[in-house]
C-alpha cells in the first residue's frame, strides 16, 4: 500500500513539474485532477510499459532504446483519451541557453508535444526516485 501511494505522488509531482515546465501539458481542475492523473500515470508505468516494451522490443532494440519515448508517448495519449482533465496542445519552446548550450525556439507539433511532455515526465520522476531513494 505505501509503495503504491509512493508511486502516485511521484507521477502526480512528475505532472505537476512538466506543467509548471512546458506550455503544452494542461491539467484542468486542482490538487485532485493531479492525484488521479499520477494514479494513471502508476498504472501505464507498472502495467502498460511492460507489455508494450516486450511488444516492442524489436524496435527498442534497433533504436538502441530511443523507441522507449514513444512508448511512454502513447500512454500520455491513452491518459488523455480516458482523463480529459489532462490535455496535450501543440506549443511553442521559448528556447534556452544553459552552460553554453542553445536550443533556439520553434514550434511543436501535436506529436512532438507527446513526444518531449513524455520524456519530460520521464525524465522528471527517474530524478525524483533517485534523489528520495533508500
Amino acid at each position: 500500500m505505501r509503495s503504491i501511494l509512493r508511486n502516485v505522488l511521484l507521477y502526480a509531482s512528475s505532472l505537476y513539474l512538466t506543467q509548471l515546465l512546458l506550455d503544452g501539458l494542461v491539467v484542468h481542475g486542482g490538487i485532485e485532477a493531479f492525484v488521479f492523473g499520477g494514479l494513471l500515470l502508476a498504472i501505464g508505468f507498472k502495467v502498460l510499459k511492460p507489455v508494450l516494451s516486450i511488444i516492442s522490443l524489436p524496435f527498442n532494440l534497433l533504436s538502441l532504446g530511443l523507441f522507449s519515448i514513444f512508448i511512454v508517448a502513447f500512454i500520455v495519449f491513452l491518459i488523455t483519451l480516458v482523463y480529459p482533465a489532462i490535455e496535450v496542445r501543440a506549443f511553442l519552446f521559448p528556447g534556452i541557453s544553459f552552460w553554453g548550450i542553445e536550443i533556439h525556439s520553434f514550434q511543436a507539433s501535436l506529436l512532438l508535444s507527446y513526444c518531449i511532455i513524455s520524456a519530460t515526465i520521464y525524465l522528471i520522476t527517474r530524478f525524483i526516485d533517485w534523489l528520495f531513494d533508500r
